[in-house]
């Protein structure tokens, strides 16, 4: 991990400190739930952060090779756990540059009690994740310290005035050796469960959610961190948000279900994260890589892959941009629009077919560049998308392939069949009063057929005289 090295060498010194008391709870916190979910090799860090702290005051320095050895790990494996530490809110880094090398203080958090813990939708779930729900199922009823039932009895707890008689006088002239005191120890602020900075676009996501007619306020207090922490932990971002929370609306009272809304993202993200598991490269690309070097091996793969460089950036874009954000992009580029039924038809498509979002944007590059349509086929793209989601087209590039193949058979030319464009050669058997005039034997009439055909037409031409008088 290159960028470890960067940042961090094993000559730079560090100091710890802390800003509260770590008690044997916030030990047993720090291994039953944040363990699973940060791993030893973060437990391990800050445990040896503690020891140093205690045995060492704040002024002495200690140099990182010392710690390094401590955890017997190498600067990578460092700069991830560190990391870990940093965004579940156990640890604060703070670094001040010297000539010849860095100075770190590392400020060790306190771990949120188990009620807040297991009452932060992100980290239960994390925790699920990493355990099972019956284990944290358990583990929750082990940090259950709800009382007992006591309605027999009958509360005689004594109140402060009834034991300690208190002069008030007693406050304003001590107020000054109150104050220093209040001084040497500070007032420490509530951490949130999560270090994460926000880079969630709240006017344009406000801007979409406008016309839905939802409680702002809610929106505002009740689920604003949830949506960045869900922008953050799984890359949602205002789009997608926006499709969530529409789904999750109870229209009579104008207000987002919370539970509906939580279980839609977590259903969605493990849908998504089970079709990216079953794409063949994503278990190929080494660890330890900065996101330049991704991409460049990913552009390679293709190349080897026998893509042009054209199909690679259309690849590439269609792996990157959210599928109403693509169509929208073509469609501007064509002088064009997104239509109220386009949209539709792409979100809908995205809830049914569990494709995606890199493959429903090849095939709306299909539609909409190769063959240069006006705008999306419903019908069209449902069928195709379907054939997709049966034969678990779940890549991109594997996508591309499909419409290549769909390209080959539009452009082959329309073969004519001998047996209906031409009749077949055989000879047909007619009754007589069928065939033509020309090959018909001429038989003369006999004299008694010649007189009763004169007879009968001078009796027709003596009708016809009779009637004109």
């Amino acid at each position: 991990m290159s960028k470890a090295w960067e940042q961090l060498k094993p000559k730079d010194k560090f100091s710890v400190i802390k800003t509260q008391y770590v008690s044997e709870m916030d030990t047993v916190v720090l291994n039953m739930l944040y363990q699973p979910i940060i791993g030893t090799e973060a437990v391990g860090l800050i445990n040896s952060l503690l020891m140093i702290e205690k045995i060492k005051d704040n002024k002495s320095t200690t140099r990182h090779s010392v710690l390094l050895n401590q955890l017997n790990i190498g600067i990578p494996s460092f700069f991830e756990a560190r990391g870990k530490l940093e965004a579940v809110g156990l640890l604060k880094t703070f670094l001040k540059k010297l000539d010849h090398e860095n100075h770190f203080i590392y400020e060790i958090q306190k771990p949120l009690e188990p009620s807040a813990f297991l009452h932060d939708d992100i980290l239960s779930l994390l925790l699920i994740e990493k355990l099972g729900f019956e284990e944290v199922e358990t583990i929750s009823q082990f940090f259950n310290f709800e009382r007992k039932n006591m309605e027999d009895y009958v509360d005689v707890t004594r109140s402060f005035v009834d034991v300690f008689q208190f002069n008030e006088n007693r406050l304003s002239t001590n107020d000054e050796r109150i104050k220093v005191i209040k001084e040497n120890v500070s007032v420490v602020k509530e951490q949130d469960s999560i270090n994460l900075a926000s880079k969630f676009d709240w006017t344009f996501f406000n801007s979409l959610i406008e016309n839905l007619h939802i409680n702002q306020e809610q929106i505002e207090k009740e689920l604003k961190r949830s949506i960045e922490l869900f922008n953050q932990l799984y890359g949602i971002n205002e789009l997608e948000m926006y499709d969530y929370i529409k789904q999750s609306i109870d229209y009579v009272n104008n207000r987002v279900i919370e539970k509906d809304f939580k279980q839609l993202i977590y259903k969605g993200y493990h849908s998504r994260k089970k079709q990216e598991r079953g794409m063949s490269n994503s278990e190929d690309i080494p660890t330890g890589l900065t996101e330049t070097e991704k991409d460049q091996l990913r552009k390679n793969t293709l190349r080897l892959s026998g893509f042009s460089e054209e199909e690679i950036s259309v690849i590439i874009s269609c792996e990157s941009i959210p599928p109403l954000v693509f169509m929208k992009a073509i469609k501007t580029q064509k002088g064009g629009f997104v239509s109220n039924n386009e949209r539709w038809t792409v979100e809908n498509l995205k809830k049914q077919s569990g494709l995606p979002d890199s493959v429903i944007n090849v095939l709306i590059h299909y539609m909409l560049v190769v063959q240069e349509k006006a705008a999306v086929n419903q019908n069209m793209m449902t069928s195709i998308a379907n054939d997709w989601a049966q034969k678990k087209i779940f890549s991109p590039e594997a996508a591309f392939t499909q419409v290549k193949n769909l390209q080959k058979e539009r452009e082959k030319p329309v073969k004519k069949n001998k047996n209906y464009s031409k009749a077949p050669n055989r000879k047909e058997t007619l009754p007589e009063w069928a065939k033509d005039d020309a090959v018909r034997k001429n038989t003369p009439l006999s004299k008694e057929e010649q007189d009763f055909f004169a007879n009968q037409i001078k009796q027709l031409t003596s009708k016809a005289k009779e009637g004109d008088n």
